[in-house]
């Protein structure tokens, strides 16, 4: 048994950053092992553990440190400048053990008078790199392996949880301790982000990937997450996206996204610098997509925006009087588009880009919607979906009205978020509705009648 471990890493770029996180004499690969003479910068972990590192060119390396962009083959792509900042992998056969950067930020190294306003790349290497060494995250607040970025650091004292737990692992200084062991967390599977203050527990993961992500600070007005109301709801791209302000989720079929809320502007960046919000988005037959917000409509295709765009809403034929919408989508029944304001809708022929004579028509076709509602979208399972305030109606297209008269909480249904012990939504509203004692009769003659005259009114 040996009086130290040697931990190996292995670099593999011409990267400036990478190789600063790998100079053995650097705070980032000295936070971790135990030191020999004076350090030019704070070593938290010196004198308090076995571990030493030397870098090697071997494929063997415990450790291989690598800077990326976007999607780069293991399956956790990066999201460009902020947010997702970094991953590591725990201790392991094949990746295990591995730190990788995304190479989009703009890593500071402390102590770095000729930087300014970047990220810390001792705050988050040290933490990746503990997570390598096979520590989880840390409930202590000021912690190193706290979840959140910490930002600059001119000095460090390794906080004592840290201390504790990279010794569990290894040993104190000045002890003697076994091989480094392969670590198999119970509770830290999947993606875990770095944020100021958590606002819902996380979401299950459908990956057996053990690994960790470091995320950037959120800004102060960021919406929460599981205590919201929705301005947009739309299916782009076969993904749920949620709008609120400046902000946006994005909900695939393994649930909430990580690394969202994100700013709007990080996908549509032709879209108003000084944008607040947006009234409405639906994804277009044709694939494109539109944007709703105040008296203008911008049409995307993919990320770029289309010749000529915004127009304003009067030429679409909507009135003059009209300041904006409250929501749009393509409605299955008939592959058209509908657009909502206030107690009005109108239907829009796409190809003309115009809405069709004989319209608005009133809300209250749609029975049992509360209105004016604030978005409203078609999922994939083939319901409409209706949401004002902070709750939803699922809407029946062939008998057309709600599913229930009692609308559902939004958050625990659509971001995973705990449901309240006493669930509001079932409280009646204050709101306008379609009357739902002009429902449908049950019986079969008169079904189909009424059935097909309220669908004459749609189409």
């Amino acid at each position: 048994m040996n009086d130290a471990r040697h931990y190996m890493v292995r670099t593999n770029s011409s990267n400036r950053m990478q190789k600063e996180v790998c100079r053995p004499e650097t705070a980032v690969i000295g936070a971790w092992q135990s030191t020999k003479g004076a350090a030019p910068r704070p070593r938290p972990m010196g004198s308090n553990s076995q571990l030493t590192f030397r870098e090697v060119a071997s494929e063997n390396a415990d450790i291989v440190v690598n800077f990326h962009r976007g999607y780069h083959g293991d399956g956790y792509p990066f999201d460009g400048q902020g947010l997702i900042l970094a991953h590591a992998f725990f201790p392991g056969p094949g990746r295990g053990g591995d730190v990788h950067f995304d190479e989009d930020e703009v890593w500071q190294v402390d102590g770095d008078s000729n930087q300014v306003g970047g990220t810390s790349l001792f705050s988050v290497a040290a933490h990746e790199f503990g997570h390598s060494l096979g520590l989880s995250h840390s409930s202590v607040v000021g912690a190193l392996m706290y979840p959140w970025y910490h930002g600059l650091v001119d000095s460090y004292r390794l906080p004592e949880d840290d201390r504790h737990g990279i010794q569990q692992l290894y040993g104190s200084k000045g002890k003697l301790w076994a091989k480094i062991p392969v670590y198999t967390p119970s509770h830290d599977d999947g993606y875990h982000p770095r944020r100021h203050h958590p606002t819902s527990p996380p979401l299950p993961s459908s990956t057996t990937t053990t690994t960790s992500t470091t995320t950037a600070n959120p800004r102060p007005d960021e919406p929460a997450t599981c205590d919201t109301t929705y301005d947009a709801v739309s299916v782009i791209r076969s993904e749920v996206f949620i709008f609120k302000e400046k902000y946006m989720w994005r909900i695939s079929d393994k649930g909430l996204m990580t690394g969202y809320p994100a700013l709007i502007t990080r996908l549509w960046s032709h879209l108003p610098k000084d944008l607040t919000h947006i009234d409405a988005a639906y994804e277009r037959t044709d694939k494109k997509i539109v944007f709703f917000i105040g008296r203008h409509y911008y049409v995307f295709r993919g990320n770029t925006l289309e010749r000529g765009y915004p127009q304003p809403l009067t030429s679409l034929g909507l009135p003059h009087s009209l300041d904006k919408v409250d929501s749009a989508f393509v409605w299955g029944h008939n592959s058209k588009t509908y657009i909502f304001a206030g107690d009005k809708y109108w239907k829009l022929d796409d190809e003309e880009g115009r809405v069709e004579r004989d319209y608005p028509r009133d809300m209250s076709v749609w029975k049992g919607v509360g209105y004016p509602v604030d978005a409203v979208f078609q999922w994939k399972d083939g319901a409409t979906y209706f949401f004002k305030g902070k709750s939803f109606w699922k809407f029946n297209d062939i008998l057309m009205r709600v599913e229930n008269e009692r609308p559902r909480l939004s958050a625990p249904f659509w971001m995973g978020c705990p449901r309240p012990k006493i669930d509001q939504a079932t409280e009646r509203t204050d709101t306008k509705t379609g009357s739902l004692a002009t429902a449908l009769s049950p019986v079969s003659v008169y079904f189909t009648v009424i059935l097909i005259t309220v669908h004459s009114l749609l189409s």
